[in-house]
């Protein structure tokens, strides 16, 4: 991350998320979500999961698991009895984790590991049944981007599976302290998380817009993050031609800690038909 705050304001701003998370040495050093050292995290997305897969139903199906980290939900799905599974992820390093994964569950072979950037298309039109996206929308610097992309790879009627975290700073008093490598209490997630909300208000995503505020996110902060409350997805997913089934708040509705949807393609949808939000950025 050093190298990239380096470089002048005006051209960090243009891809400073995704070129974080392509380069090794970021994201793996920090994203272990069933990590033996934080038994509360690890319970947590072990539930998570285990809820999509629900929702997903992958038995029989063709999935995609976008951004897909150290490859679990992939290796979830290909367990359930996916026909077909492909993870996709834009990190060489995280990809090789998944990779790992996925052997040591047995099931390296049924799976495809591909690098791709889903901010730009990729892989073929209408092809997958499902796509999972799991914790990962609120990095993107472009969301409607990806979602697009997303569309763009489901058969007519497919499902999109989408896990966002809970934006309200409130929530993070409610949520045990971050155990493991760096441990933070919550009061620190929670003060994290409001100067994130203010300033993201003032300066946009990262807020990469002058060099002391990127000092000042950097102190925050590993990793691009913004803050996206549930009225966002919402208009996102419509205006990338999704129609809601599915919306969860966990564990509660006051003060929820994520939130899981689902939604289908419609079939009569073109990319074109409508302009994607400006809700988020």
């Amino acid at each position: 991350m050093q190298g990239i705050m380096n470089q002048p304001a005006h051209r960090r701003t243009r891809a400073w998320a995704s070129d974080y998370f392509a380069r090794p040495g970021t994201v793996a050093c920090w994203w272990d979500p069933i990590a033996a050292d934080d038994p509360e995290f690890q319970a947590w997305f072990t539930g998570q999961l285990e809820d999509v897969l629900t929702i997903a139903q992958p038995r029989g199906k063709r999935i995609l698991d976008a951004a897909t980290g150290r490859g679990r939900a992939a290796v979830g799905a290909a367990l359930a009895g996916a026909a077909d599974v492909v993870a996709a992820d834009i990190s060489d390093e995280m990809l090789g984790h998944a990779q790992e994964t996925a052997t040591r569950a047995g099931v390296g072979d049924r799976i495809e590991f591909v690098r791709a950037d889903l901010e730009r298309p990729f892989l073929e039109e209408e092809s997958f049944d499902v796509v999972l996206l799991l914790e990962v929308l609120l990095h993107f610097e472009h969301p409607e981007r990806v979602l697009s992309n997303l569309v763009r790879v489901l058969k007519p009627g497919g499902l999109l599976v989408v896990t966002t975290n809970g934006a309200n700073p409130v929530s993070r008093l409610f949520q045990p302290d971050k155990g493991g490598a760096a441990p933070a209490s919550r009061w620190k997630l929670a003060a994290a998380a409001a100067v994130n909300e203010a300033m993201t208000a003032f300066f946009g995503f990262t807020w990469a817009r002058t060099g002391p505020t990127a000092a000042l996110y950097r102190h925050f902060f590993n990793a691009p993050v913004r803050p996206l409350y549930p009225r966002q997805v919402r208009a996102l997913l419509r205006g990338a031609g999704l129609d809601l089934v599915y919306h969860r708040a966990c564990p509660d509705q006051l003060f929820p800690r994520e939130h899981r949807w689902a939604a289908w393609k419609r079939a009569s949808f073109s990319p074109g038909s409508r302009a994607a939000p400006d809700a988020v950025d």
